[in-house]
């Protein structure tokens, strides 16, 4: 079985992420922040982005962060909504530290944005 993130399930073009950043929900919270909103296509799939600052770290921190919350979006994809647009921007790569606490701390933020199935709600 191979791992990773599937390109359909990944938000890529500029154009996306400035739509979802200008148009969508925020919150804030769990060393992190959230913007979300349903995705425009019918049908659509459940797709992330992640936006890292260099205030963040060096690259291999960024990358690190990275690497975590795609694993942790991967895991628990099937919990979200389907076809919601969903970008993370990691805020502390202390709280992000291993693939348990990415998990607990993306599926609280999207527990309180509302976008978890209502049988998973934090």
């Amino acid at each position: 079985m191979l791992y990773g993130l599937p390109k359909p399930f990944r938000l890529h073009l500029k154009k996306d992420f400035e739509a979802i950043i200008r148009n969508a929900y925020r919150l804030q919270g769990e060393g992190m922040v959230i913007w979300w909103r349903p995705s425009s296509y019918p049908g659509a799939r459940t797709r992330l982005g992640i936006v890292v600052s260099r205030k963040l770290g060096g690259a291999v921190v960024r990358n690190r962060v990275k690497r975590l919350l795609r694993e942790s979006f991967r895991l628990n994809r099937e919990k979200l909504k389907p076809g919601t647009d969903l970008i993370v921007s990691p805020r502390s790569s202390e709280i992000l530290a291993d693939v348990h606490s990415a998990q607990r701390a993306l599926l609280a933020l999207c527990g309180k944005a509302g976008i978890l199935h209502s049988s998973d709600n934090l």
